[in-house]
């Protein structure tokens, strides 16, 4: 909801190539939430290990921008949703609503 590259629109220079320039979430960005674990070691080897990758990073855009677009009851929303995207998504319901 914050992550978005910028590109200059005339020479497609990246103008957020710094972390100066570039929103990264962080930890006051995120709710406190409490974590709990369960061990189930893997059968099939000696060590009981399990490969994990990035199955949480893979959903979970995905499923932000469809609560958001459901919330606003618009089609789309292009991301990152920063409020101002967010903002402009909702000026065609207001405008309906009026």
């Amino acid at each position: 909801m914050t992550e978005g590259c910028v590109y200059d629109s005339d020479s497609g220079q990246l103008l957020t190539g710094s972390y100066m320039d570039y929103c990264m979430p962080r930890a006051a960005d995120v709710p406190s939430f409490k974590l709990g674990f369960t061990c189930t070691p893997c059968p099939t080897n000696p060590l009981g290990m399990k490969g994990c990758g990035e199955a949480g990073a893979i959903a979970s855009p995905a499923a932000v921008m469809n609560a958001v677009t459901d919330a606003l009851g618009v089609r789309d929303v292009p991301m990152p949703a920063s409020p101002h995207v967010v903002w402009k998504a909702m000026q065609p319901m207001k405008k309906a609503a009026e």
